[in-house]
């Protein structure tokens, strides 16, 4: 079968750390690079945390974790203004918030996850209750009070610990009658909300940072939470859980191309005059070459207006506007447009990928196109052959002969180009790009339609190479992501005892494929057990626990121990019910049968 080397080059990478990923511009690289600017500087995490089975499914669970968060309040902040004022919460105004809640819920309908969420935004130590109180007003607000978009929500502020803390329990049935959830391409997502927690942060004077573990030159994972009782009850401090084999590798690479960024923002800031900066900077790329973590300073509150940051932002907002504007253009406009936005961005951007080159023959590629007999794609014939190449797919004509007319001068940009591509495809097919499969239907389609347009344009003698391969000659022994998880359920399901994973490839394709669908929180859930950070994945709490075990046997870290023993028994407890469920089931069918 012919393929596009092009789109295989690069489809791996579009999806590779999951769809969402893919979608930010110059707008989101400079976004996560003020996140680095502040961690060099000693910002502290701002921490987000869903509480895991903290959904209430009764009244009776909901007065209880009222009545626990609602106790030790400082401050208490009512979407609704009733209860708002300092804590703590009564006995009459728990009644009170319980039957309001309560008397929205749909009693025939029981979500999975529960009528409510509970999550935690913790501050650093030191930072003020009035100034908590403030911050996580202005988050929820942000997100859980918006047009179209009504949730009730209960906040408690606890000054109770080192860690000044906000609780927020919501009711996950918005007035527009909107579920409430948690999902990596949700518009309720984890960095969404640790990127309003800076910003409020900054609002308030507390500086606030939103980068990864891996940002910070932390290559292990977070304790798990039997760990972090253990270290309580023993006066020490809980062990961070390590990772080894590839997981490692993966850590220690990201860390180090991290260390890289750190060293070209230094090059920035030195340039804007920001010696402090640069230092900062400096001092974190070496830490990271070490192999030493960033930590906070402990300073909590800002002591001067920091421009450098504000310029990065203004680049961030810049950067944002302009490619909103270029979505607003005539595709045969857009093309040059973003051309000219890509230059610019390899002039201020420490991306690499606007340095690197794009593929060697890629239809968008500058180097593989033809500038001699770029005139042929306005000539009758050819223009017939792209149209044909691009019937039902959602793809403009007019889109691909301006790109191809413009050329793309940069990895960046040609991935943008065929990152739009798969885009229309999936819009016009009725695709989930957030689904394994569905990507893959996506890019085989994307790539069938380069190959028919990378033979025409090379015919026209617009492209110096058609970019086409035998991809039947090349056996390469890959997992198919797109069937991976299926077959490894169905292995699952006829025996959780055994391994489900046929070869290594297909072991390494089902933890990417699992990977592909989380964000790093989930994954760290996940790995602590917790089958709900499956929500996306599968309904059914079985195939989720099934799921969870076969993800923990990818990795030698997890594949034994407390936490997946844990798994093993609630999965034997779950297949008990199934089996009981079904003998239930049959004795009700033979006795409709004889009765």
């Amino acid at each position: 079968m012919a393929r596009s080397d092009a789109v295989s080059a690069v489809s791996g990478e579009l999806f590779r750390d999951g769809w969402s990923k893919i979608r930010g511009g110059a707008g989101a690289q400079a976004r996560r690079q003020k996140q680095l600017t502040r961690a060099a500087r000693g910002h502290s995490p701002a921490i987000f945390k869903p509480v895991k089975q903290g959904g209430c499914r009764t009244r009776s669970q909901l007065s209880g974790q009222l009545s626990y968060v609602g106790a030790k309040a400082s401050h208490i902040i009512d979407s609704r203004g009733v209860h708002d004022g300092s804590g703590p919460l009564i006995e009459q105004q728990i009644n009170d918030i319980a039957d309001r809640f309560s008397g929205n819920w749909n009693e025939r309908f029981s979500p999975k996850l529960g009528h409510t969420t509970h999550m935690v935004m913790a501050f650093p130590i030191g930072t003020k209750g009035e100034d908590v109180r403030d911050m996580a007003g202005e988050v929820c607000e942000q997100f859980f009070m918006q047009e179209g978009r009504q949730f009730d929500y209960i906040v408690s502020i606890h000054e109770d610990r080192a860690h000044p803390h906000a609780h927020v329990i919501l009711n996950r049935r918005s007035a527009e009658g909107e579920l409430f959830y948690l999902g990596r391409d949700h518009h309720f997502n984890y960095d969404d909300f640790r990127q309003a927690m800076v910003e409020a942060g900054e609002r308030h004077g507390v500086r606030l940072e939103a980068s990864r573990r891996v940002d910070r030159g932390v290559a292990s994972y977070s304790p798990n939470k039997s760990e972090v009782y253990r270290a309580k009850e023993e006066g020490r401090e809980p062990q961070a859980r390590e990772r080894v084999g590839p997981d490692l590798d993966r850590a220690l690479a990201d860390i180090a191309s991290t260390a890289e960024l750190y060293r070209s923002l230094a090059v920035e800031a030195t340039a804007e005059n920001r010696e402090d900066v640069a230092n900062a900077l400096n001092r974190a790329a070496a830490l990271l070459g070490r192999g030493e973590p960033l930590e906070p300073d402990g300073e909590i509150y800002m002591a001067e207006t920091q421009t450098f940051d504000e310029l990065r932002s203004e680049f961030s907002d810049l950067a944002t506007q302009a490619e909103a504007k270029a979505q607003t253009l005539a595709p045969d406009r857009r093309a040059s447009f973003e051309r000219e936005l890509s230059d610019i961005y390899a002039s201020v951007s420490r991306s690499e990928s606007y340095k690197n080159a794009p593929t060697e023959t890629g239809i968008y590629a500058e180097n593989n196109i033809n500038r001699e007999a770029i005139g042929r794609l306005e000539e009758a014939d050819t223009r017939a052959q792209i149209e044909s190449a691009l019937e039902g797919t959602g793809i403009s004509a007019d889109a691909v002969a301006a790109r191809v007319e413009a050329g793309a001068n940069s990895e960046a940009l040609e991935r943008q180009w065929l990152t739009d591509d798969i885009r229309q495809i999936a819009e016009h097919d009725g695709l989930d790009l957030s689904r394994a499969e569905d990507q893959q239907i996506a890019v085989d389609r994307l790539d069938a339609v380069h190959v028919q347009l990378g033979e025409a344009l090379y015919e026209a003698d617009v492209l110096r190479d058609s970019g086409v391969s035998d991809a039947d000659a090349e056996l390469v022994e890959q997992g198919d992501a797109a069937s991976t998880t299926a077959s490894v359920l169905a292995a699952m399901r006829q025996d959780s005892a055994r391994d489900p994973f046929a070869s290594d490839n297909e072991r390494d394709a089902y933890r990417a494929e699992i990977e592909s669908r989380l964000d790093e929180d989930q994954i760290e859930d996940l790995r602590n057990g917790s089958d709900e950070a499956l929500a996306e994945v599968s309904d059914d709490r079985l195939d989720r626990l099934y799921a969870a075990k076969a993800y923990l046997q990818t990795d030698a870290a997890t594949a034994e121990g407390e936490v997946m023993q844990e798994i093993n028994n609630e999965i034997a407890n779950e297949e008990v019910d199934a089996a009981r469920l079904r003998h239930s089931a049959t004795d009700t069918e033979k006795g409709q049968t004889h009765g």
